[in-house]
């Protein structure tokens, strides 16, 4: 590191998230970024400046230029091609989320984009978000990506305070409505069978996972990308070892030596298509989606008996109340002994 580096009492160089401080409290931009080694003065003395220009580098490195002033004002903060880019490179390869999520937030995001043209994202207020989303489809979609949105600024980015997000604790992601319970989307075994002997190859392979494990696709499709096929600890048993979930951990879920051997072709692919697996299932005359496996896994395994709370923690669930409102609306569990016989 450059010899003009500010350094604390113990000697130790003062650091920030973009690099280094030198002795005059100016914040150098000092970063290898595709092995290119990249030194440059963003010539701001304070933290919120600094990180403001660190942005812009990110987006950017090869064209980024620093703002001649020491201290720039802290002007309008607007959705744009370039903000909107920076935000899905980062869902993509820092937060790991599959192509087809990304998709699914570039669309969101370019439709926040129209809604909010020339807005200042700091001034924003939630009744002009909850306005704009009135009557709209998607709104989930669309909710979920500006909460994410709001909170990369806020914590990964540092361009707006928590006081200046209009979706904390403001903005909610809408729960399942009553009526999508009334839908029956658990689909019988024969059903699942028939299709599994009509698919080939690697769709054949994420159907038979999909049923032995419950997941939903997008932990298949992280599996693929780099999961791990485990012994258990206890009986020696395959654990499929899916690298996150939604929460973060890891989720490990015991299967059969079919869906073990399944997931091992899988593992090798290395990336799976959501919409060519949605088309080869239709085109074997299937009527279910690929969402539907994980309804059925758990009425499939109410209906031969098995207790709520176990499933629920088969299927990663925090409270078995998930698996009764949610997935298992329509098993009916075992028969239990009573007066009638």
């Amino acid at each position: 590191m450059p010899r003009q580096v500010k350094t604390y009492a113990d000697g130790k160089p003062v650091t920030w998230a973009g690099g280094y401080v030198t002795p005059k409290g100016v914040h150098v931009i000092y970063k290898r970024v595709r092995g290119q080694l990249y030194e440059i003065s963003t010539r701001a003395t304070s933290s919120r400046a600094a990180l403001e220009h660190l942005a812009r580098f990110q987006a950017d490195p090869a064209g980024y230029k620093e703002k001649p002033q020491v201290e720039a004002p802290r002007g309008a903060l607007v959705l744009d091609a370039e903000l909107g880019k920076a935000f899905l490179l980062w869902s993509r390869d820092t937060k790991r989320n599959t192509a087809r999520w990304v998709r699914d937030q570039q669309r969101a995001l370019a439709w926040w984009q129209g809604q909010l043209a020339g807005a200042d994202l700091r001034t924003v207020k939630t009744a002009r978000l909850r306005t704009a989303l009135d009557g709209v489809k998607g709104e989930k979609q669309l909710i979920a990506t500006l909460k994410t949105f709001y909170a990369w600024l806020r914590t990964e980015r540092h361009l707006i305070t928590t006081a200046e997000d209009p979706t904390y604790g403001q903005l909610k992601v809408p729960q399942a409505q009553p009526k999508q319970l009334e839908k029956v989307k658990a689909i019988g075994r024969e059903e699942y069978e028939r299709a599994l002997t009509a698919l080939e190859g690697w769709p054949r392979d994420a159907l038979e996972v999909l049923g032995g494990t419950g997941w939903h696709f997008t932990e298949l499709e992280r599996f693929a990308r780099a999961g791990e096929i485990e012994p258990h600890p206890v009986n020696g048993a395959p654990v499929l070892r899916c690298p996150q979930t939604k929460g973060g951990a890891p989720l490990r879920t015991q299967v059969g030596q079919s869906v073990a051997d399944a997931a091992k072709r899988l593992r090798d692919r290395g990336e799976l298509d959501y919409f060519r697996f949605r088309d080869e299932l239709k085109r074997t005359g299937a009527t279910f989606n690929p969402g539907y496996l994980r309804h059925s896994v758990a009425s499939w395994a109410i209906n031969a008996g098995a207790d709520p709370a176990s499933v629920a923690a088969f299927l990663g669930h925090k409270s078995p109340s998930t698996t009764r409102r949610f997935y298992a609306t329509h098993a009916v569990p075992a028969k239990v002994p009573t007066l009638g016989g």
